[in-house]
């Protein structure tokens, strides 16, 4: 009943915001926009006159309020020209692919919260379809302290990350050099600074007195005076431009058969009667709808010979529907089960039973969500046993009445019912070898991950209380154990609550250096060879900064000393036969690539057919495709031929 009061109240106030158009007025009309806010008066008088931002209904602007995640999702829509109120026929159907691609995500989230605001889910779900919003930005949405829910403030530096992906210019930020820093710089949240000094060196943000106050909430008044050059620098319509790329674009049907698909690059090429889309090639964007006979499916599905009907926006695939090729041998589809969801639509819970109804069939979940700012946020709801659901302990499937207050669950649910359920006991014993360790400075929930000897894995976290003992040390922090190290360890709810460790004698050894991966982790590895004449790699971490991995190089051999699997010293023992140059991307070619360092200086590598691209982050290779300007790299080069690229790893996109 709250939650109908609350989408009543909701729609209401909708109503009422459409029948009282008070944004229309000029800014020095409204009554708290006085000489006081003279650097803001045309800001205010554009924004207003075009909708963007709304006064109420005393005739207020309120340029001193703060903007809720709610009214920011609204104020970005209106500035990329989404209103489901009034748009052509060609928007309508670039609206409902935008829709359908989100709005299952969005009811989730909203059918969560008491105090999400339903009249607001069309315009995220265009700003999630438009790159404008990420997933992981709706659960900043809302705060739960205990039982209470409030709506979150946008603060300052958020109000740059936006602006920047709605200008379509992430790729440039990270371009961004030579920008004199903020005063408050260190207040800058890292993965925020290439957005707010983007805004700065195009002087659309230029702080107070040298600070940018980057956490602090951005008012009204800011936020219109961002606004304004914001829709100039991308030459909005609504300014009189010819348009950005996060206005609804023209829309085309494209209908045809597959003859080719390109997984690189996310594309396939088409036969097709119309002459304009016959022999193309077509991109498929990430967030495309792909069905197969209107079966939700996926890019790899997608083969030459299927026939498909496709929406295409701005030159781009947004949704496509395919049919194979018949055959005589192919059999025949079962029929869909329409009361359980596909699993893609489920939202995964990793938590603990808190409570079980056997009257009404519902359990209760408790979880921990971190949200976009650092913040741990706990809560606890009920779900209710749907008809067929699969609960499983330890492999073995359980009836109903063997879930306990206590137990871990990984739960998968569809709005408030539970589908699925893996149950383990509150306390866990498990021996095997420490296979990673997260204990980076970042880490609000250091970890450690053990494999069985039949290579299972398992994540446990650790805290102050964690008693360890490694050989003859005891009462040691966790971060001292090795990766390699022979565990047995006890756990209470995942959490590791005593662990005994033994170290694995390792000698030190003379090798090669064939590959180096550097991890945003901070769980980097060599790959070594003891001779370059094929014989076997190995694999050992660089973890806790013993040895920094930039100083290493590609076919240098080195003396490796070793604490289980961690190598804690290196020692070159010849001049090294490769030089390596770090960067970012500046210029890129299919034979060149130019990279400018940390001191401005350029450099630029020949590529070849032998040139060899990594990926840092996921330690796979590459395309050299997947490379972009403004990207960092290690481009490794042979000391004899100086101006060869060995290697090109991504160390951030």
């Amino acid at each position: 009943m709250k939650k109908f009061l609350k989408k009543l109240s909701a729609v209401a106030l909708a109503a009422v915001m459409t029948i009282v158009p008070v944004a229309s007025v000029q800014a020095s009309n409204f009554h708290d926009v006085g000489s006081g806010f003279a650097w803001a008066t045309n800001a205010i008088a554009t924004v207003s006159s075009l909708e963007i931002m709304m006064g109420d209904m005393s005739g207020n602007f309120n340029p001193n309020g703060t903007i809720d995640m709610f009214e920011a999702a609204r104020i970005f829509a209106r500035m990329s020209g989404f209103n489901p109120s009034a748009h052509t026929p060609a928007q309508q159907s670039y609206y409902n692919q935008a829709l359908a691609s989100h709005m299952a995500l969005v009811s989730t989230l909203d059918n969560s919260f008491n105090t999400w605001n339903s009249a607001r889910n069309a315009d995220i779900a265009f700003l999630l379809y438009s790159g404008v919003f990420f997933p992981s930005d709706l659960s900043n949405f809302v705060v739960v302290t205990g039982n209470t829910e409030t709506r979150r403030i946008m603060s300052r530096e958020e109000t740059a990350v936006f602006l920047v992906r709605f200008m379509g210019r992430t790729n440039e930020a990270m371009q961004t050099f030579g920008v004199p820093l903020f005063n408050d710089h260190q207040l800058i949240t890292p993965a925020a600074r290439i957005y707010v000094y983007y805004l700065r060196s195009l002087g659309i943000l230029n702080g107070s007195e040298g600070n940018v106050q980057p956490r602090s909430p951005i008012t009204r008044a800011a936020m219109s005076v961002l606004i304004v050059p914001v829709l100039h620098e991308v030459n909005s319509t609504l300014v009189g431009g010819t348009g950005n790329a996060n206005q609804a674009p023209t829309i085309e049907t494209v209908q045809g058969t597959i003859s080719n698909t390109f997984p690189d690059f996310r594309a396939i090429s088409a036969l097709s009667e119309n002459p304009s889309h016959n022999n193309r090639t077509f991109t498929v964007i990430p967030t495309a709808i792909i069905t197969i006979n209107g079966v939700n499916s996926t890019f790899t599905a997608l083969q030459p010979n299927m026939t498909f009907t496709a929406i295409m926006s701005a030159g781009e695939i947004v949704s496509i529907n395919a049919t194979p090729a018949q055959t005589a041998t192919t059999p025949a589809e079962p029929p869909a089960n329409n009361n359980v969801p596909a699993l893609a639509d489920m939202r995964v819970l990793d938590g603990i039973i808190t409570r079980v109804n056997t009257t009404n069939n519902t359990i209760g979940i408790e979880t921990r969500i971190i949200n976009p700012r650092g913040e741990i946020v706990t809560e606890v709801r009920d779900y209710t046993l749907a008809t067929g659901v699969e609960i499983t302990r330890a492999g073995t499937s359980v009836a109903p009445n063997a879930i306990n207050v206590g137990d871990l669950v990984v739960a998968r649910v569809h709005n408030n019912y539970a589908h699925q359920l893996v149950l383990e006991e509150r306390v866990t014993q498990m021996t095997g070898t420490l296979a990673e360790k997260n204990f980076g400075s970042n880490s609000l929930f250091p970890s450690i991950v053990v494999e069985d000897a039949n290579g299972n894995t398992r994540s446990f976290t650790t805290n102050a209380s964690t008693v360890v003992q490694r050989g003859n040390q005891a009462n040691i922090a966790p971060r001292q154990l090795r990766i390699g190290d022979q565990i047995s360890l006890t756990a209470e709810y995942g959490r590791a609550t005593n662990i005994n460790a033994n170290a694995v004698a390792i000698p030190h050894a003379d090798v090669y250096i064939r590959d180096i991966f550097i991890s945003a982790r901070g769980q980097s590895f060599i790959v070594v060879t003891d001779n370059l004449d094929g014989s076997p790699d190995r694999t050992h971490f660089l973890v806790d900064n013993h040895v920094d991995p930039f100083n290493l190089t590609l076919g240098s051999r080195v003396r490796i000393w070793f604490d289980s699997h961690e190598i804690i010293g290196v020692s070159i023992l010849q001049g090294a036969s490769a030089t390596n140059f770090t960067g970012h991307i500046q210029s890129l070619t299919s034979t060149q690539i130019t990279v400018r360092d940390a001191h401005f200086q350029n450099r630029t590598f020949n590529i070849d057919a032998n040139t060899v691209f990594f990926n840092s982050v996921t330690g796979q290779s590459i395309s050299m495709h997947h490379l972009t300007t403004g990207m960092r790299v290690q481009v490794v080069s042979a000391a004899t031929q100086n101006n060869r690229a060995v290697s090109v790893t991504v160390l951030m996109n």
